[in-house]
C-alpha cells in the first residue's frame, strides 16, 4: 500500500527510515508530475489560458503552477507527516536553515527532525517556454544532510532516487559515476547565473576555464537534471554559482550514493552555499585546482 493511501495515524507509525522516506519522496515526485501533466493537458503554459507568470528577479521566472504544486504537497506532508518540516522554493521568506524550519504543526523541529525540501519543477522557464527538459526535486534531510529523496524527469519518465546507504539509482537501476580520470575527456555540467548576478565575471572566468580544459561543457536549463547526470556518469563534473538548497539536495545525496565527490567553492555548508563543485574522483583533484 501507498504511504499517501494510509491512513494518518496508521502513516505516523511508519519509521522515518531512509528506505521509507525515498518512498514518501518518489510519491510526492508523482504526485507533482500528475499535475504537471493535468497542465500540460489544459495547456495551462505560457501565453495560454492566462497562466500567471510571476518574475522573481530577473532571468527568474516561475508560474502559478509550481506554486500551486508546492502547496498540495505541503498539504500530502502535513498530512501524512504532521511533525516534519517542509521548505519549498517557492514559499520560503528565509534562507534555508535545516535547525530552524518550522514544523508543519508550528512545533519548532528538533535536529533529529525530518524537513523536506522541494523544487516543484526545477527548470520553470525551460516548462514555461515548452522546452522539454525540467524536473521535480524533493529532498529529506535530516540534521543538515540529506538521507533521501528522488528527481522526477516527467518527460522521459526518468526517476534518479537515492537513500542513504543504500546506493543510487534510476529506475531502480544501480548508478555509478564515471570512470574519467582525464579532464580533457571529462564532460562538464553548469547552470548559468541570472543576468544580474553579482558575481558575472568569476563564473564567466570559470566557464572559459571549463571550456578550454574539458572536452565539452553542457548546460540544461535544470541544476537538479545536472547533478542527477553526474551520479549517473552521464556527467563527469559539475559547478554552480547563486543555487538554493532545493536545488541542491537531493543532487548532493545521489552523487555521494553514487561514488562521487561534492563540495561547495566557499567552504560552507552544502545548504548555506550558493555556490558548489562536484565532480567524479578520477577527475576531483584535476577539477578542483580549475576552479580554484
Amino acid at each position: 500500500m501507498s504511504l499517501m493511501s494510509l491512513p494518518r495515524d496508521e502513516a505516523a507509525g511508519v519509521p522515518d527510515t531512509p528506505a521509507m522516506l525515498r518512498q514518501t519522496a518518489e510519491e510526492l515526485a508523482r504526485a507533482a508530475a500528475a499535475l504537471i501533466q493535468q497542465a500540460l493537458e489544459k495547456r495551462v503554459i505560457a501565453g495560454a489560458s492566462g497562466t500567471s507568470l510571476i518574475e522573481k528577479a530577473p532571468g527568474d521566472w516561475s508560474s502559478e503552477l509550481d506554486a500551486a504544486i508546492e502547496k498540495h504537497l505541503r498539504q500530502l506532508v502535513t498530512l501524512r507527516h504532521p511533525g516534519h518540516g517542509f521548505f519549498g522554493e517557492e514559499g520560503h521568506e528565509q534562507p534555508f536553515n535545516p535547525m530552524a524550519v518550522s514544523g508543519n504543526n508550528r512545533r519548532a523541529v528538533e535536529d533529529s527532525a525530518i524537513v523536506w525540501v522541494v523544487d516543484p519543477i526545477d527548470g520553470s522557464a525551460n516548462f514555461l517556454r515548452g522546452y522539454p527538459h525540467y524536473s521535480i526535486s524533493i529532498a529529506a534531510v535530516q540534521a543538515g544532510e540529506p538521507v533521501a529523496g528522488c528527481i522526477l524527469d516527467p518527460i522521459r519518465h526518468e526517476c534518479f532516487a537515492a537513500a542513504k546507504g543504500g546506493g543510487a539509482q534510476c529506475n531502480d537501476q544501480a548508478m555509478l559515476i564515471s570512470r574519467t580520470t582525464d579532464l580533457m575527456r571529462a564532460l562538464a555540467g553548469t547552470v548559468f547565473p541570472k543576468p544580474s548576478a553579482p558575481f558575472m565575471d568569476q563564473y564567466l572566468r570559470e566557464l572559459g576555464l571549463a571550456m578550454r580544459a574539458c572536452g565539452g561543457v553542457r548546460r540544461s536549463g535544470s541544476m537538479a537534471l545536472e547533478m542527477a547526470y553526474l551520479a549517473a556518469g552521464r556527467l563527469d563534473v559539475f559547478w554552480e554559482r547563486g543555487m538554493g538548497a532545493w536545488d541542491a539536495a537531493v543532487g548532493v545525496l545521489l552523487i555521494q550514493e553514487a561514488g562521487g565527490e561534492v563540495w561547495t567553492l566557499d567552504g560552507l555548508p552544502w545548504w548555506q552555499s550558493q555556490a558548489l563543485a562536484a565532480a567524479a574522483p578520477g577527475v576531483r583533484q584535476a577539477w578542483e585546482g580549475l576552479l580554484a
